[in-house]
């Protein structure tokens, strides 16, 4: 059963995700990075002090009411056994925040592989939950107190409810909730608008057969019967309004643009009367935002100087490579750039103009990006604490003509990630990367912790690898969190002010 399955495979990964937790605890107990200001606010509101603010804070304070909730459980706890805390809310109980929310992660995970593609057989769910609860940049921030866990956790639990399963008020609350725990979530909130409209607009249609495309090593499992409501639709035998009716990969993703965009606009137009009595609570989430953006002057809370808004262009072509070499297993093996080589030439035969101008398009606006939208942040220049200063330095900047160099890897990866999602609706498609865009342009500095929306809605509607390629990932992501987990805690350095400097994303 599916849901003896889910335990079996949480009672396997909460152990050691524990014990990593007390390793934390015991090793790294003091608020590290932006923990200084997570920490110290929250204990404030837990002593009572809610009028007290840090200015230098940036985002909403959803995380903080989690925490004052843990801490004050905490101290109930321990109050019970007779040694009530000396400071309340301690950086060890926020931090349980995360772990309670990476917990809560696990069903939720498996239950959207599920709705988004019925057609996954139980071992692929399990492997892509595994894989989703130990990828990297959330695994890592599971064990500190930031805001990413819960803001994933918010986000996806928002999508799920407001697009496959069509529960707009339940999609509309968790949306808030996300806003609450990030500003930018605003955007996904929309996108979650925008998908669950589409889902409207372009409902089901008749079934197709399933092909494997020049996404790489990817395969159809077994049929799926059960349909779907979802805008993501799944790749059994109905395709639902997420899914591409050009199966025929990259270019006919392209080709289909402009014709689903004419039949969505028409159908909006139709339905709009119900579409506005339906999906109203996700419009209200959105435009409360952005009635906040007009009367604050931007989504930034406090500290605005280091968070200006520029026109980052470089950041979604960042965005492509990390979510396609994460992926390495499926979509850069030696099998998915043979299979990757065999649909380009099958595209060049059966439409050659139209698959020139993609490729001369995507070039011409890649090496314009890469010219003029190349931005390096004080912050990544100077901060030798985050890996990111160190690929920049000896990989993106290392000569005038690095980032030049990188263009062969972006073509590929956008080519792969466009085959991977061909199966989708094109409409979709387009709208997933225009979020993506809106959310990672404007921002200055590079952050991979910017990127993890865009990679969990990417590999949770992605054609489905095959157990072997998935297996291969998880194994990847724990090789990685074993590395970067052991720099954080056990290599330590001294920063130039004296303070101890710790490795980390």
């Amino acid at each position: 059963m599916p849901g003896r399955a889910l335990l079996r495979l949480t009672a396997l990964l909460l152990p050691p995700t524990v014990a990593v937790a007390a390793l934390f605890a015991a090793l790294a107990p003091e608020p590290y990075m932006d923990e200084p200001f997570h920490v110290p606010q929250t204990q404030r509101w837990c002593a009572g002090r809610w009028r007290d603010w840090d200015p230098k804070i940036t985002t909403f304070p959803g995380l903080y009411f989690f925490g004052v909730a843990a801490g004050r459980l905490e101290a109930a706890l321990l109050s019970a056994l007779g040694c009530p805390p000396a400071q309340p809310c301690s950086t060890t109980a926020l931090r349980s925040v995360n772990l309670l929310f990476a917990t809560a992660c696990l069903p939720l995970f498996y239950g959207t592989a599920q709705a988004l593609d019925a057609s996954r057989s139980q071992a692929q769910l399990l492997l892509m939950t595994a894989a989703c609860f130990l990828f990297p940049l959330h695994f890592f921030f599971t064990f500190l107190y930031y805001t990413d866990v819960p803001s994933l956790f918010s986000v996806l639990a928002a999508y799920l409810a407001a697009v496959p399963h069509r529960r707009y008020r339940l999609g509309a609350a968790l949306g808030a909730a996300a806003v609450l725990m990030r500003q930018t979530n605003a955007v996904w909130a929309a996108y979650a608008l925008a998908a669950a409209a589409l889902d409207r607009c372009l409902p089901a249609g008749g079934g197709s057969k399933r092909q494997k495309d020049g996404s790489g090593d990817v395969t159809s499992s077994k049929n799926g019967s059960r349909s779907s409501q979802g805008d993501s639709g799944r790749r059994g035998g109905n395709k639902a309004a997420g899914s591409s009716p050009a199966n025929g990969g990259p270019i006919a993703l392209l080709a289909a643009i402009p014709g689903e965009l004419a039949r969505c606009a028409r159908q909006a137009w139709l339905l709009r009367r119900q579409l506005a009595a339906d999906l109203w609570p996700l419009a209200a989430v959105v435009a409360a935002f952005a009635a906040f953006v007009v009367a604050n002057g931007g989504i930034v809370v406090g500290d605005k100087a280091h968070h200006t808004p520029v026109r980052h262009l470089a950041q979604p072509l960042y965005c492509l490579l990390y979510c396609t070499a994460w992926l390495a297993p499926a979509l850069w093996s030696p099998a998915a750039l043979r299979s990757t080589a065999r649909t380009l030439r099958s595209s060049l035969r059966s439409a050659p103009g139209l698959t020139a101008a993609a490729l001369v398009g995507f070039t011409a606006a890649a090496s314009a990006a890469v010219h003029i939208g190349t931005l390096a942040h004080p912050f990544l220049l100077a901060d030798n604490r985050h890996y990111t200063f160190y690929l920049w330095r000896r990989l993106v900047n290392a000569t005038p003509w690095s980032r030049y160099a990188l263009l062969p890897a972006y073509l590929y990866a956008g080519w792969a990630a466009a085959a991977a999602l061909s199966h989708r609706r094109s409409t979709w498609v387009l709208g997933l990367a225009g979020a993506a865009a809106v959310v990672l342009v404007p921002a200055h500095l590079v952050e991979f912790r910017y990127f993890t929306v865009p990679f969990y809605l990417f590999f949770l509607h992605m054609r489905t690898p095959s157990p072997a390629a998935l297996a291969a990932t998880v194994a990847l992501f724990a090789a990685v969190n074993a590395a970067t987990i052991y720099l954080f805690l056990a290599r330590p350095f001294t920063w130039p002010d004296g303070s101890t400097a710790r490795f980390m994303w």
